[in-house]
């Protein structure tokens, strides 16, 4: 692959996550993880496509719908790893007849060619901004 097909393949991983997420496909989105990935952030962690799947199931509840956006991705290649940073995501949820943003952030990510394509070895999400986030969390603010 040329460097341009490959940040094309990180793009469109990238997306598929937010796809994933927001169809409650979760073991669908652990498969776009290796098989020692983590997903980190300051409210939860989670490692393997299995525990990253269940981690969502149990966090996520299908009410209030949400929406992730992603733009402006930073990706840096090195052979068959790479590096991404995505700012900014930002995450609408409904809230009665209208939307509202519950977060705001930025996905760091390392990744790596797998011979099935591009997967995340890791994706750490950073909240700069957050209000309630509507998940099924110990504390509701994340």
């Amino acid at each position: 692959m040329t460097p341009h097909e490959d940040r094309e393949s990180i793009r469109e991983l990238l997306s598929d996550y937010s796809f994933r997420i927001d169809a409650f496909e979760f073991a669908e989105l652990g498969a776009l993880f290796t098989e020692d990935g983590e997903w980190i952030a300051r409210y939860a962690r989670a490692r393997g496509p299995a525990e990253i799947a269940a981690l969502m199931a149990r966090n996520i509840p299908t009410e209030p719908k949400r929406k992730h956006f992603i733009m402006n991705s930073l990706i840096r290649l090195d052979g068959d790893k790479a590096t991404a940073r995505t700012s900014y995501l930002v995450v609408l949820q409904a809230a009665g007849a209208g939307l509202v943003p519950s977060v705001a952030g930025t996905y760091e990510d390392q990744l790596v060619r797998m011979p099935a394509g591009w997967r995340f070895r890791e994706r750490r999400l950073v909240h700069d901004l957050a209000a309630d986030l509507g998940l099924n969390l110990p504390s509701t603010r994340g």
